[in-house]
C-alpha cells in the first residue's frame, strides 16, 4: 500500500494549547503570554492554558523564558483500561501530523488512574499509532527515545487521558548556550523566572556574587536586550523545535515570526551585568557560555571572594543561589555564609534589591533583614524559597513609601525601546559600558575592602 495523501492542514485556526512550567512560575508565564498578545491565559498547576494559532505557538516557543514545553492537545477520552487507551490513541489521524518514515517517542505520566505503569502506557500508545499507519499504508514509524522527530505526550488523570503533540521537542530550558556547567547548575528557565519575579528589567545593574557557570548574568543579558531565548536553538547545530518536523509546518510563515523576534532586539546600552566567583575554572566556563549566547560583550565575570564584592551604582539587583550543603569549603558554615550575605547587603548594597534562592531549611534568618517576598519554588528535587529584600539606610521603617519589592506583580517586563535590525550572526554590537570600580568607605566594617586579599 502507498502512503496516504496529505490531509487538509489540521492547524489553521486557534485551538487549545498548554504551556508547562515549574511550580511557582505560572503567573510569570501567564504574563509572558499576555505580552505576546495571548488573550485570557489561564494559569493552572505547573502550566498555563491558552488559545492560539500556529504563530502564537511558535512565539511561545521562541519567546517564553520560563516555559518548559508548549503542548498541542489532540484528543481527550476515558482510559480506564488498556483497550480504552489503545482505541483512543488509534482514532487520532496521525498522518495529518507526521510521515510514516519519521521517528517518534512517547512521554507518559499518570495520576490517580488504574493504568499506573508509564512504560506500559507508552508502549500501548505506540502500538496504536503504529497499527494505524500499518493499516493505512502498509508501513509503520520507528521509535527513537533519544532524538525523535515527533514527540508525543500522554497524561492520565483519574482514568481520563489527554494526548498531546509536544511542539517544543527538547525542553525549552535547553537554550543551547550552556554546554559547560559547574556544580549544581541552575536551570535556565528557573533563573529567568527568579529574575522576572524579582522585577528585573535591565534598567539597573545586576550582580551575582556566586555565579558559577553564569546562568543568572546570561539570562539577565537576554532580558535586557529583549532577546528571545529560542533564537539560540535555531542556529546551525541547534536543537530547533519539534513543530519544525510536523507535516503541516509552514516554514515561510515561521521565518517571518523569527525575523520579527530579531527586529525586537534592543541595543546593548543597559547598565552593568556582573558575575563573580572564587573558582577560576568555572568562570572560564561562564565566559564561554556567554559567548555561545552572543552576550559576552554585555557581561563582566571576575574572580572574587564573596567578601570582596561591592555595588555598582545606587540601585540594582543582587541575585544569588547559595550552596545548599550544611558545610562549605574552608570550614565555613551555612549560617556563616548567610550572615556574610546579610553583612554585604547592609554595608555595601544600600539602595539595591536582593533576590536569594534558599532551600526551605536554610538558616536565612541569619541574613538579619526582613524579607519582603517569600515565594515557594523548586530547584530540581529541592524545595526552595525565593527571598526578596530591599536594602535601605537604617531601619525598614525609613523605607520610602511605595518603593516595594515588585515580586510577581511586575510579571514579564517588555522593553519600551525601539527595536533595531541586528546582525544575523548575533545581536547588535556596541561597546561595553565602563564599570564603576569605586567602593564605599568601610572603616568600621568587619568585611575587608573589596580590593584587599581576603
Amino acid at each position: 500500500m502507498s502512503e496516504p495523501l496529505l490531509r487538509r492542514p489540521p492547524f489553521l485556526k486557534p485551538r487549545p494549547l498548554f504551556a508547562t512550567c515549574d511550580a511557582g512560575l505560572e503567573e510569570v508565564l501567564a504574563s509572558e503570554l499576555r505580552a505576546q498578545g495571548v488573550e485570557n491565559p489561564i494559569p493552572e498547576h505547573r502550566g498555563v492554558g491558552f488559545m492560539g494559532d500556529p504563530k502564537a505557538m511558535w512565539r511561545a516557543n521562541l519567546e517564553c523564558r520560563v516555559a518548559n514545553r508548549i503542548l498541542l492537545p489532540l484528543a481527550e477520552f476515558n482510559a480506564a483500561t488498556p483497550d480504552d487507551l489503545y482505541e483512543g490513541v488509534r482514532r487520532i489521524d496521525w498522518a495529518q501530523w507526521m510521515q510514516v518514515g519519521q521517528t517518534l517517542a512517547i512521554d507518559a505520566s499518570t495520576n490517580r488512574s488504574q493504568l499506573e505503569n508509564t512504560a506500559y502506557i507508552a508502549q500501548k500508545a505506540k502500538d496504536a499509532i503504529c497499527d494505524r499507519f500499518r493499516e493505512e499504508c502498509g508501513q509503520r514509524p520507528s521509535v527513537d527515545k533519544m532524538a525523535p522527530d515527533i514527540r508525543i505526550n500522554i497524561h492520565l488523570e483519574d482514568d481520563h487521558a489527554i494526548v498531546c503533540l509536544d511542539s517544543s521537542g527538547e525542553r525549552l530550558h535547553r537554550r543551547g548556550y550552556r554546554l559547560e556547567t559547574g556544580d549544581a547548575p541552575l536551570k535556565e528557565t528557573l533563573a529567568a523566572g527568579i529574575l522576572l519575579l524579582s522585577g528585573y528589567d535591565g534598567k539597573h545593574p545586576l550582580l551575582d556574587p556566586m555565579c558559577g557557570s553564569g546562568t543568572f548574568p546570561i539570562e539577565a543579558a537576554l532580558i535586557a536586550r529583549n532577546v528571545a531565548p529560542g533564537l539560540i536553538r535555531l542556529r546551525e547545530g541547534g536543537a530547533g523545535f519539534g513543530f519544525q518536523r510536523w507535516r503541516s509546518f509552514n516554514r515561510a510563515a515561521f521565518e517571518e515570526v523569527v525575523e520579527d523576534a530579531y527586529d525586537r532586539i534592543v541595543p546593548s546600552d543597559h547598565p552593568t551585568i556582573m558575575g563573580s566567583d572564587i573558582d577560576r575554572e568555572v568562570l572560564e566556563k561562564a565566559k564561554r557560555n556567554a559567548e555561545r549566547a552572543n552576550v559576552a560583550n554585555e557581561l563582566t565575570f571576575e574572580e572574587r571572594r564573596l567578601s570582596q564584592v561591592s555595588s555598582v551604582g545606587d540601585k540594582g539587583l543582587f541575585v544569588v543561589n547559595p550552596p545548599y550543603g550544611h558545610r562549605l569549603n574552608r570550614g565555613l558554615t551555612l549560617e556563616g555564609l548567610y550572615e556574610t550575605l546579610g553583612d554585604l547587603l547592609k554595608q555595601r548594597f544600600t539602595g539595591y534589591r536582593a533576590a536569594i534562592l534558599a532551600s526551605q531549611d536554610a538558616p536565612y534568618n541569619c541574613i538579619g533583614l526582613h524579607s519582603s517576598l517569600r515565594h515557594p519554588l523548586r530547584n530540581g528535587p529541592i524545595e526552595c524559597l525565593l527571598l526578596g529584600y530591599e536594602v535601605y539606610e537604617g531601619s525598614k521603617k525609613g523605607a520610602p513609601h511605595g518603593d516595594r519589592f515588585e515580586g510577581r506583580k511586575q510579571g514579564y517586563p517588555r522593553s519600551s525601546k525601539p527595536g533595531i535590525k541586528p546582525f544575523k550572526k548575533g545581536y547588535p554590537k556596541s561597546k561595553p559600558e565602563p564599570q564603576d570600580e569605586s567602593a564605599p568607605s568601610e572603616a568600621s566594617s568587619p568585611l575587608p575592602s573589596p580590593d584587599e586579599e581576603a
